[in-house]
Formats: structure tokens, sequence, C-alpha cells
């Protein structure tokens, strides 16, 4: 792969130039430099008591296995990062097989533990998922969704340039698609990457106002807030230093919400998005009422919402009083696809012909997309009758956030194996 005509084509010739500068200014010929970094980034998140996840580039850290371990020890989550920092989706099927084959050998031979898979430039394809579920990865988090926080209007002409060599880049969803939860694939769950990050506005665009990037940030975290869905944050620790504002101000307003932000590791959340899908409900009918049994895990909330309030509970037996079912029923031929995205959103989901049985029958669902389960939620949620369901985050949070970045070198002799092909 021909890397220096791959950023041109995408970066154009003077954001390459900039690049270059970048790269010798921010990296030195040791670990040192980026080191000190690392540091940082990680005084700031212990002030919050935050761990983050960091995908790493396994050639990288095979050179300096004892950067990797310094990482770990101050708590942060590493994750596979490939096994040099090249577009995997420039490989077919078996290319991208070897090629992450190396990169868990590596990460073995160093004695780093891995769950979690982020491909370099966040490119992949059906093949990279399809090796991700064979390597038996706990999760991947390579889709982008781009959150509507930037104002086109007031940019200049390089400046939307540059947001539009980045959107053809990072090809993300439109939130407005999209919600932002995490989802299953075949053996895994993928974990969403929220968009702009920090390379976007930074060297794309070449916005340098401090305020103006931290209030982008704090804007995402707003709206999925409101939405009660996960912002994954992507800020390269080889920028902190522009960012280390930004980020406190960031993580300061996500710790003082209420009700909570559960601030997590993307290992964490996965093993809470596999661990929450085993929750269960039965329904007995008991005189008038329905008598409610859940099996949940450690940290489920239930919920009982009627007539516009809710109740959280931390009985596991109650009883309900209604003569209809307190879930949600769905008809025979319905969605798969729609059912899990309710189940994710909490609500207990039956299939059954008798609309009259139940709090709130959605007919037969056969769209999956997110218009069509959004308005599926709206009706349930607008029901008068007893629902029982599930909160979708741990311990009653409202939403979720992780921070994450991507570690694609430590030296500048990393970049000059790249432009290698190493």
């Amino acid at each position: 792969m021909n890397v220096i005509k791959f950023v041109f084509g995408h970066r154009g010739a003077g954001n390459l130039v900039r690049r270059s500068v970048q790269i010798a200014t921010r990296f030195g010929p040791n670990p040192e430099r980026m080191g000190g970094r690392f540091e940082r980034f990680m005084d700031i998140l212990d002030e919050q008591a935050i761990r983050p996840t960091f995908p790493i580039t396994a050639l990288p850290m095979s050179r300096n296995p004892s950067f990797a371990h310094r990482l770990l020890e101050r708590g942060a989550e590493l994750a596979v990062h490939a096994w040099s920092h090249i577009d995997l989706s420039a490989l077919d099927l078996e290319g991208q097989r070897l090629h992450m084959g190396r990169a868990v050998d590596l990460f073995r031979s160093c004695s780093v533990p891995f769950t979690g898979f982020r491909a370099p430039y966040l490119h992949w394809n059906d093949d990279t998922m399809r090796v991700v579920a064979e390597f038996q990865f706990r999760y991947s988090s390579n889709q982008t969704v781009w959150w509507d926080v930037l104002d086109v209007a007031a940019m200049t002409p390089p400046q939307k340039e540059g947001m539009e060599r980045g959107l053809a880049f990072y090809r993300p969803v439109p939130v407005s698609e999209l919600r932002v939860l995490p989802f299953r694939r075949d053996g895994f769950i993928e974990i969403p990457v929220s968009l702009p990050d920090d390379e976007i506005p930074l060297d794309r665009m070449y916005i340098h106002d401090v305020d103006y990037l931290a209030g982008m940030w704090r804007r995402i975290l707003a709206a999925s807030y409101a939405r009660g869905e996960l912002f994954t944050l992507q800020l390269h620790p080889e920028r902190i230093d522009f960012f280390a504002d930004a980020l406190r101000g960031l993580l300061s307003d996500a710790r003082a919400k209420q009700p909570k932000v559960w601030i997590a590791t993307l290992d964490q959340i996965a093993q809470w998005w596999e661990t929450k899908a085993r929750n269960r409900a039965q329904f007995v009918r008991d005189g008038d009422g329905f008598r409610v049994e859940v099996e949940a895990c450690a940290g489920s909330t239930v919920i009982v919402a009627a007539n516009g309030v809710e109740r959280k509970l931390i009985e596991r037996v109650f009883d309900v009083d209604s003569t209809a079912r307190p879930c949600v029923g769905v008809a025979p031929g319905s969605s798969r696809e729609a059912v899990a995205a309710l189940t994710d959103l909490g609500y207990i989901v039956e299939v059954g012909e008798r609309a009259d049985g139940y709090a709130v029958h959605l007919g037969r669902v056969e769209r999956s997309d997110y218009a069509a389960v959004d308005a599926c939620r709206r009706v349930i949620d607008e029901s008068r009758r007893p629902i029982v369901r599930f909160g979708v985050w741990p311990d009653g949070c409202k939403s979720a956030f992780s921070v994450t970045g991507d570690i694609d070198a430590l030296t500048i002799w990393d970049f000059v194996q790249r432009f290698r092909g190493l």
C-alpha cells in the first residue's frame, strides 16, 4: 500500500505538508516525548477517576512494550489497532486475516491483554468484521456517527472543504439516522465512535479556537445525554496538549449531570451490553393484575411506567395492577432486528396475535431502521397502561460516555516505517 498516495488523496497537498511538520514536532526519536503526553492525558483522567481505552498499533507497541505496560499500570484499557497502520479495507479477506493474526500474536507475545479492536483510519468492510468475529474479539469500535454540532453557515471555504474531506474519509452515519447505542454483530458487540473528533476540526479544518472545540464536544455530550445514548470520544493522545482544557471541561460536565452519565471503558460497555441482553421477565396472571418475576444482571434498573410516571424498583418480584400484560406485543413475522433494537432500549417484547392482551401492541413491525424503531418507541411511551422495562444503562444512569484515543505511533521512526509499508 502506498501510504503517501493514500494520505495525499484524502488530505490534499497542503494538508500533507502540515501533517509532516506535525509529525516532526509531536514525535521524537524515542517514546519519551509521547510518554510525557500520555502521563498528562492520564493525569487529567485521574482527576475524575476515569479510565480510557487506547487502541494501539501492534508493531510500534512491540518495539516499546514497556510503554504499553505503563499505560496498563495507570489503568488504561488497550485494544488492538491492527498490526501496522494501514487501510485494512484495501486488503482482501485473506490479507486481513493474516494481518490481524500478526497483530494478535504481537499482543500476546508482549503479554498485553485485549478484548477489542479498532481499525486504522476507522476504515473497515464486511471482510474486516468477519475477521473480527473469527478472532473472537468481544467488541469492535469502528462504526462512525456524525453529530450535527458544527455551524456550517459560519465556516470559511477552507473549513468547509476540510469538513467535507473528513466526512468523505470517515463515511459516518448522520445521527438522525442512527440510535447511538452498541449493537450486536455476528459474535461481538459494535460500539459506535462519535464525530467530530479531534482530528477533523484541528488538522483538516484548521480551527485552533480552544473554546470552539470545547463547545463542540459539550454539545455532543448534551445531545447524547438528552437522547439517553452513548458518546464515544476520540482524542488522539498526540494532541492532548492542545485539548487538555477542553477535555477537563468535558469530563467535569459529564460527572456533574444528574441522573448520572455512566463513564466506562469500551470493554466495560461491551460486557454490559452482552450481560443485559439476558435480562428476562415473566408475567403471571394474578386476579385482576399480574405478578412479575424479573431475572436481571447486577446493576439493572427495573422501571414500571404508567400514565407518564415512572417508578424504579429494587424488587425482583412485584405486582402490577393491569388487565393487560405489562409489556410490548408484536405480531408474528415482525422484523427480528426491530425486536432486538426495542429490546436494547429496555423494552420487554413478546410475539402474540391478540392486540388486546398487551399494554401496547405494535402489530407487525417490518422495518428496523432508526425512524421505524423511533416511531415504535413513541407509541410505547405514549401508552397509559403500565409497562415494565429495563434501564438501558447500569445503576440508573441516563447515558454513557467513553474516552478513547488511537495510538498510531510512538516515535518518529514509526512513521518512517509506515511510509515503507510497515
